[in-house]
């Protein structure tokens, strides 16, 4: 797998601190986190305990007795959230793209640059659409939300692509479910059809599926207007930035 330097590209308008994981209103849950403003994130010089909530969720400062921090600061909330484990939790994203073309097979352009498109998938009880990937069970080498759409006979040829692939990001990902003992880290992966003709890119539509009627998938225009998660857009910036396209 090829690895790129895109720091000081895509990044350059991005925040210093995470954000979506200060959001009030803690994902799935009636819980409120503790307000942070970018000045309390860092956990030095605050030393003092920002109080508590009911329930599995409490605010910031983590106790004593938990065994992880937050990397990137405080959150406004401690404990695992609705994350699997104290400290990382692993995930993989593969961001699978083409060129999106006329019907003559010519590229499409947008102020000059040629424009992308990207698989996405919509999974049940899901009013967003989403990068087909997710969090990594132990043992795990592709994320259970992707086996999702994949038919199994092409998981082995996929891990193939992710391998022949270039990695965009490693590490920390601004994740609403982040709390300050439980984040998630991930591992995004552009993987690329420049040709229309692409035998592995007809064998990836061919064994693409829905295993569930509510699941959807699509290839979707990409600019910056996308409907999909705010973190995932990220990723996909990088990309953007990574093949010279319109974003």
């Amino acid at each position: 797998m090829k690895e790129v330097d895109l720091e000081g590209k895509a990044e350059e308008s991005q925040p210093p601190y995470h954000v979506l994981a200060r959001n009030l209103l803690y994902p799935g849950s009636h819980t409120h986190r503790f307000p942070v403003p970018d000045e309390k994130v860092p956990w030095e010089g605050f030393d003092q305990c920002d109080g508590l909530r009911s329930g599995t969720l409490a605010l910031s400062q983590p106790a004593h007795s938990l065994p992880a921090r937050n990397p990137m600061g405080r959150t406004g909330l401690r404990g695992r959230g609705r994350l699997r484990c104290f400290g990382p939790n692993h995930a993989l994203h593969p961001v699978v793209t083409r060129w999106r073309r006329n019907l003559d097979g010519s590229i499409i352009r947008k102020s000059l640059k040629k424009m992308l498109e990207v698989l996405v998938a919509q999974y049940p009880l899901s009013d967003v659409w989403a990068l087909p990937g997710g969090s990594l069970e132990p043992g795990e080498t592709l994320p259970l939300k992707l086996k999702w759409i994949l038919r199994r006979e092409f998981w082995s040829q996929f891990q193939n692509l992710l391998k022949q692939g270039t990695e965009i990001h490693k590490g920390y990902l601004d994740d609403p479910r982040n709390t300050d003992n439980a984040w998630v880290e991930t591992v995004a992966v552009s993987v690329h059809f420049d040709n229309q003709n692409d035998v592995e890119m007809k064998r990836l539509n061919s064994f693409l599926q829905g295993c569930d009627p509510e699941l959807c998938i699509r290839w979707q225009v990409l600019d910056k207007r996308i409907p999909l998660h705010a973190n995932h857009k990220e990723l996909l910036h990088k990309v953007s930035t990574l093949l010279g396209a319109y974003y």
